[in-house]
C-alpha cells in the first residue's frame, strides 16, 4: 500500500494534506476520476484556467493528471448516416 495525494489545480493549488492509501497507481487514478466527477459539479473559481486533479505518490513523483472537463459531463448524441 502506498499513500497518494490528490491536489486540485485550477490556477491555484488546493493541496491534499491527508492523502489516501491504495494498492496501485491504477486504483489511485480510478479514485481521481471519481473525484473529478464530484469537482465537475462545483462551479470553477478561476474560469480562465483548466482544472485538473494531480495525483502525487508518497515518494513525491507525479503519477498523472486527471482533467476536470465540464464538456465531458455533457451527453452527446452520436450521429449516424443512414445507408441506402
Amino acid at each position: 500500500m502506498a499513500r497518494y495525494y490528490f491536489d486540485l489545480r485550477n490556477g491555484t493549488t488546493q493541496r491534499d494534506h491527508a492523502g489516501q492509501d491504495f494498492g496501485s497507481d491504477a486504483e489511485a487514478i480510478a479514485q481521481a476520476y471519481a473525484m473529478a466527477d464530484e469537482v465537475r459539479m462545483r462551479p470553477a473559481s478561476h474560469h480562465s484556467h483548466e482544472r485538473h486533479i494531480c495525483i502525487i505518490h508518497e515518494d513525491g513523483h507525479e503519477v498523472t493528471r486527471v482533467p476536470v472537463d465540464v464538456t465531458a459531463s455533457k451527453v452527446s448524441t452520436p450521429r449516424f448516416k443512414k445507408l441506402p
